[in-house]
């Protein structure tokens, strides 16, 4: 196989394959090049598949190939070549696990489970699960001089300084380092990979910013949320405001995994997902 490294250039190239036929998050174009600086991400086209390949902590890996007309028997046998070399497939959808489980023994992989939100319940917070949301963001619209501004050339720069800040005193964390190199490349690109976000400012500062997309017809998708947790319910407000501004287009929010850490997974739950999109690995 004949591969090449995956840059800004070759969106267009992958996203026939894609095509906003994956509700998952990682299988999307911007996820792909967000961490292709940190784990190498490289492609290859053949037999109308689409391969793609990382690395992470030394070890390669494989994204569920994809096929423009969706051909099970080539994607079997591609599985089935590149099985021969040992290799490991992650992210696999569960479309997938419906024709491949009798052939591959895959392993459900509760860490990587997508969490699907109804984008009005992100927007609104009405009712009582959501009150304790809402008390945070009451007390943030006393407390605060704030404003909301969506993502552009305007302001882009001030959203890079921040994403700089933030990540100073999170120097120990191997995801977050690895994470910061792709989102200063997002952020670079974002007019190309035909984003949409909003900043929150206090006292004109950037205090919290978020950024997705639109995947399919009636999905987005939130890549990057950060926030300053010294000012109490930032993290709530931008959630609040990005699902009401920034994607009236569509019914479901998709908000990506937990990573399988236990304070995420708490934050993620608290919000009252109505379904999970489950992945496997092989």
């Amino acid at each position: 196989m004949s591969w090449k490294k995956l840059t800004i250039d070759s969106k267009d190239e992958i996203q026939k394959f894609l095509k906003s036929n994956f509700e998952t998050s990682d299988l999307n174009f911007t996820n792909f090049y967000l961490w292709s600086f940190s784990e190498n991400i490289e492609y290859c086209i053949e037999n109308d598949i689409l391969n793609i390949k990382g690395i992470y902590l030394g070890e390669e890996y494989f994204f569920a190939p994809i096929s423009k007309t969706f051909n099970k028997k080539n994607i079997i046998e591609n599985i089935e070549l590149l099985k021969k070399n040992g290799k490991k497939f992650v992210f696999i959808p569960e479309t997938y696990n419906e024709f491949l489980k009798d052939i591959f023994d895959l392993k459900e992989e509760r860490d990587s489970f997508d969490y699907i939100y109804l984008r009005e319940d992100l927007s609104t917070l009405k009712g009582r699960k959501f009150s304790s949301k809402k008390n945070k963001i009451n007390k943030f619209v006393k407390t605060y001089n704030f404003n909301y501004e969506k993502i552009t050339k305007s302001n882009i720069e001030e959203v890079r300084e921040f994403q700089k800040s933030w990540t100073r005193n999170r120097k120990d964390d191997i995801i977050i380092l690895s994470e910061t190199m792709g989102i200063e490349e997002i952020l670079n690109n974002y007019e190309k990979l035909e984003l949409r976000g909003g900043v929150l400012k206090v006292d004109d500062k950037v205090i919290a910013y978020s950024i997705g997309e639109k995947t399919t017809e009636n999905t987005g998708v939130i890549h990057i949320e950060k926030a300053d947790f010294e000012y109490l319910g930032s993290y709530q407000m931008i959630n609040m405001l990005v699902a009401k501004e920034e994607f009236l287009d569509v019914e479901f929010l998709n908000r990506e995994d937990d990573f399988g850490s236990s304070g995420l997974r708490e934050a993620k739950l608290s919000y009252q997902p109505i379904k999970f999109l489950k992945k496997y690995s092989i």
